[in-house]
C-alpha cells in the first residue's frame, strides 16, 4: 500500500463512524441515487429479474471504493450478487453492517479490506470470486485516487469481456484546495475533478468501447462545519469491456455467415421465366 493511500485508509477510517449521519451528506447522496435509477438503461446491462436466481444466472457487481455502500444500496435490487472492497477497514464494517442488517446473505453481498491498485494485488483478491462482474462501479472515489489510469485498468481486467461495463461517479473539475466538509480527508483528494474529455480518453486508453458521458443538472451541495457551502457538479461516465480476440473472430465469422445467407436467400420475381421449374416463377406463354 502507497504512502497515498495510506493516508486514505487512515482518514476515511476516521470519518466512518459520522460518515452517513450528516443532513447534507444524505442530501446529496439520495440526488446520486435519483441520477442513478434514472439513468438504468443508460448504463447498458442486463439487469437482474426476481426469477434469475432460481434459473442460476447471475448478474455480478463489484463496488470499489465502497465506502459505506451508497451505490450497492441502489443497485442492489438490480443484481444477484455484489462484492464491496475498500482499503477503509472502518468503512467495510459499516458495508456489511448495513447488508445484514437489511436481511441480505453474506453470499450476496459482502465487502473486503483490499486494495486493488497496489503493485502487487492481495491475494484473496484474485480469486474467481472477484473476477468475471458485470458490472464495477466506483462512487466517488475515484479524485482520491493516486493513479487514475491504473485504476481503471484494473478494474477492466475484473469485468466480462463484450459485456462488463465499468461505471464512475464522480465530479466534473473543481478547485481542490477549497475547503470543504471533509478536513480529515482533504489531503487525500489527488484530483480536482475530471471533464469528459479526460475521461474518455482514460476509458480509450483502457481499450473501453461505446463511452458515454451523462451529467447532473442540479449540483450537490456540500456543507463545511463553520456553515458554509460549495457546490460541484455530479457526472456518470461508462463504458464497455471490449471482446477478446476469440470473441471478435466468433463475431466476425458470424457476420459472414449472416451475410452469406442473406445472398443466397433473395426472393424471386413472379414475372421470371423458370423453364426448369426451380423457383416457382411463373413462365410467359
Amino acid at each position: 500500500m502507497s504512502d497515498f493511500t495510506e493516508a486514505n485508509r487512515k482518514a476515511f477510517d476516521e470519518l466512518s463512524s459520522k460518515y452517513d449521519t450528516e443532513p447534507w451528506r444524505h442530501r446529496m447522496t439520495e440526488q446520486i441515487k435519483q441520477g442513478l435509477v434514472e439513468r438504468k438503461d443508460w448504463i447498458g446491462i442486463r439487469w437482474a429479474k426476481e426469477d434469475d436466481t432460481s434459473y442460476g444466472r447471475e448478474t455480478k457487481l463489484l463496488d470499489y471504493a465502497c465506502g459505506t455502500g451508497f451505490a450497492t444500496k441502489v443497485m442492489g435490487p438490480w443484481v444477484t450478487n455484489i462484492r464491496g472492497i475498500d482499503v477503509s477497514e472502518n468503512m467495510v464494517k459499516l458495508f456489511n453492517e448495513t447488508a445484514q442488517a437489511s436481511g441480505l446473505k453474506q453470499e450476496q453481498v459482502n465487502a473486503v479490506v483490499g486494495d486493488l491498485l497496489a503493485d502487487e494485488v492481495p491475494s484473496h483478491l484474485n480469486t474467481p470470486e472477484y473476477r468475471d462482474f458485470d458490472i464495477a462501479v466506483i462512487g466517488l472515489g475515484f479524485h482520491h485516487f493516486e493513479d487514475p489510469k491504473r485504476a481503471i485498468d484494473r478494474l477492466v481486467e475484473r469485468l466480462k469481456p463484450a459485456t462488463g461495463v465499468l461505471l464512475i461517479i464522480d465530479f466534473l473539475p473543481f478547485n481542490k484546495d477549497e475547503g470543504g466538509p471533509q478536513a480529515a480527508a482533504a489531503h487525500t483528494i489527488k484530483h480536482g475533478g475530471f471533464a469528459r474529455q479526460n475521461m474518455e480518453m482514460l476509458f480509450q486508453a483502457a481499450k473501453l468501447e461505446n463511452f458515454s458521458f451523462s451529467v447532473m443538472e442540479e449540483p450537490v451541495e456540500m456543507v463545511s462545519k463553520d456553515g458554509s457551502t460549495n457546490k460541484r457538479t455530479v457526472f456518470f461516465a461508462r463504458g464497455r469491456k471490449e471482446p477478446t480476440t476469440w470473441g471478435k473472430l466468433a463475431s466476425w465469422v458470424t457476420k459472414m455467415q449472416e451475410n452469406a445467407a442473406d445472398q443466397f436467400s433473395i426472393a424471386p420475381r413472379e414475372d421470371v421465366p423458370d423453364q426448369l421449374g426451380l423457383t416457382g416463377g411463373k413462365v410467359k406463354k
